[in-house]
């Protein structure tokens, strides 16, 4: 499988002279968290909404008046379309980079990102991909279930449950614009509140971020073991 199997379409750019605020309202506009700046037309660099935030705002510069430009990558670091993706894969997990332009020549033609291969493949090469991400108390990854809407006054994503998720278990929610870890700390099912969802269900989680529909929620399983096949089949039978 090539890059071009599962790379983005086309990818937002901006100009390098452009402001911090220019890039911020582009990035909201496009729902993305990354642009490639150009300079002349020509890719140079890539920004990230961390790199604003962090290189910009908690420097305590005035984003008004700061050039994008100045924030961008050092070092550009692209690929093909022609690449094979699990050698993207293993580009970024080297850079410790999360998307990568893709250039056909000089030309931009796409982005590719970890979640994209790592939605492509089958679940057992998904687990080591992911597992990059994890912290060294979690031995691997499983798919869990996926977002199907995000109520954004409240805070919670609905998600269409693949694999029983209980309160107090980890959980990463991935996207094309979404990276975030956290502990499910309450569950509600019908407007109850429940301490386990199974397989087939569609139950609402407080998430610390937003997320979008069609994310991919994935489950960390502890390296100690926690029985959860024998639950997950307990709660189905008596479900």
């Amino acid at each position: 499988m090539q890059v071009k199997d599962i790379m983005a379409i086309g990818a937002v750019t901006i100009d390098g002279e452009k402001t911090v605020v220019n890039a911020a309202l582009l990035m909201k506009g496009q729902s993305v968290g990354m642009l490639v700046v150009s300079e002349n037309s020509d890719p140079v660099g890539v920004v990230t909404d961390r790199d604003l935030l962090t290189g910009c705002v908690g420097q305590g510069h005035n984003p008004a008046a700061c050039a994008v430009g100045n924030h961008a990558s050092e070092e550009f670091i692209t690929t093909t379309p022609a690449m094979d993706a699990l050698d993207a894969a293993r580009l970024m997990r080297q850079m410790r980079i999360r998307r990568l332009p893709v250039l056909d020549d000089s030309d931009l033609v796409g982005v590719v990102s970890f979640s994209d291969i790592a939605r492509s493949l089958d679940s057992a090469l998904r687990d080591v991909l992911l597992g990059m991400s994890t912290p060294a108390h979690v031995s691997a990854v499983t798919l869990a279930g996926r977002v199907t809407h995000y109520y954004t006054h409240l805070g919670v994503a609905a998600i269409q449950v693949g694999q029983a998720i209980r309160v107090g278990d980890t959980i990463y929610i991935t996207g094309r614009t979404t990276n975030i870890e956290q502990t499910v700390d309450s569950m509600q099912l019908e407007r109850g509140r429940v301490e386990i969802a199974v397989a087939g269900q569609n139950v609402g989680i407080k998430v610390t971020c937003r997320v979008r529909t069609g994310d991919t929620v994935y489950l960390a399983a502890e390296a100690r073991g926690d029985g959860r096949e024998q639950t997950s089949e307990r709660y189905a039978a008596v479900g």
